[in-house]
């Protein structure tokens, strides 16, 4: 057994002369003084916590990690022997719950989760009294047993999301093993405008663990983080989705588009007019934003931008042209950070 030179530095050792009686004969074996030995043993402190946590599933491994050090002087207790008590109702098959520290005190046992559902214990971690270390003793509070739950297939759409739309969440609750057949299962629909506060958005319960679907008709006026939520039971642990972030930007329209005049003579100016129109709180023209214009030639598929441009103080732009070849004309308005982006109605030209 290893041991600290500071354990063996801290033994007293006393001593006492016994003298047995002997006889004169020439032949006898003298007796020698005899020493007596009092060891003065050393007080331990343990510490020590268990992962993953209080709660895990059927046949999860549980790990415990420590140390043992000598309460007076914090030195660590090399060698000490640790056994980690586990309740025979939530421990199961394997695992090494009777251990040794290393050189810095340290230590690590495990043991395996049992497979019933709806069990709790009270687990120790303890170390041993020998001929130089005093026993101590740490709680690593109650572990119960319970079903793994876990949402999956998780989002919070459309992304980017109009001001004052709806949000729509989908995904799916699975609960594992799930030897006791869930029922009412509740599911919370939550968001946060900061990362840390979470409020609810809506509720629902399921019939039994699988797939959700939110559509809640309430408007959502700012970004926010969303998330979905399943507090558990007694037979199931909790669960928290993956978070996803919405961006709310502000829904934008062409009010009135128009290239003009139609048909048009070769040569001649074809006009192209909009006015952009955004939908705030209160839906009005949009000025000063970015306008390009696009025209794709008779015969063919493809758009090519051919001019860039903004809108006025009313959110009206006009741009001419030189007819050459018939064709159809629209106006982009592109996303921003603010703003959604909205394409116009194609206007095709007959050109003369």
């Amino acid at each position: 057994m290893r041991r600290s030179s500071a354990l063996l530095a801290t033994a007293a050792i006393t001593a006492a002369l016994f003298v047995a009686p002997g006889t004169a004969h020439a032949d006898a074996t003298e007796t020698g003084p005899t020493l007596a030995v009092t060891v003065d043993k050393q007080a331990t402190a343990i510490t020590a916590q268990l992962a993953p946590g209080s709660t895990v599933a059927p046949s999860t491994p549980v790990t415990i990690r420590g140390r043992v050090v000598l309460k007076a002087s914090a030195l660590p207790a090399a060698g000490a022997e640790v056994q980690v008590d586990v309740p025979d109702e939530i421990k199961g098959p394997g695992g090494a719950t009777r251990v040794r520290t290393s050189d810095d005190g340290t230590f690590r046992a495990f043991f395996v989760a049992g497979q019933e559902v709806g069990r709790s214990g009270t687990v120790t971690a303890r170390v041993l009294e020998d001929d130089v270390l005093t026993a101590s003793q740490v709680n690593l509070g109650t572990v119960n047993i319970r079903n793994d739950s876990v949402f999956t297939e998780f989002d919070a759409l459309p992304e980017p999301l109009a001001y004052r739309d709806p949000i729509v969440v989908r995904g799916r609750l699975d609960i594992r093993p799930d030897y006791t057949n869930s029922t009412n299962v509740p599911v919370y629909l939550e968001y946060s405008l900061d990362g840390k506060t979470w409020k609810v958005w809506a509720t629902q319960t399921l019939g039994r663990p699988g797939r959700f679907y939110f559509d809640e008709d309430k408007p959502v006026t700012k970004d926010a983080d969303w998330r979905v939520r399943y507090p558990g039971s007694v037979l199931n642990t909790p669960a928290v989705s993956v978070v996803d972030h919405v961006d709310v930007k502000y829904r934008t329209e062409w009010h009135y588009f128009n290239a003009s005049p139609e048909p048009v003579k070769k040569g001649k100016a074809i006009t192209v007019k909009g006015q952009l129109y955004r939908f705030r709180d209160k839906a009005g023209p949009g000025p000063n934003a970015p306008v390009y214009v696009y025209f794709k030639a008779a015969g063919t598929s493809t758009y090519k931008q051919v001019a860039a441009t903004k809108t006025d103080a009313g959110g009206w732009f006009a741009k001419s042209f030189k007819a050459s070849v018939d064709g159809t004309w629209k106006a982009v308005y592109k996303e921003t950070s603010g703003y959604l982006g909205s394409t116009s109605p194609g206007d095709a030209v007959d050109v003369r």
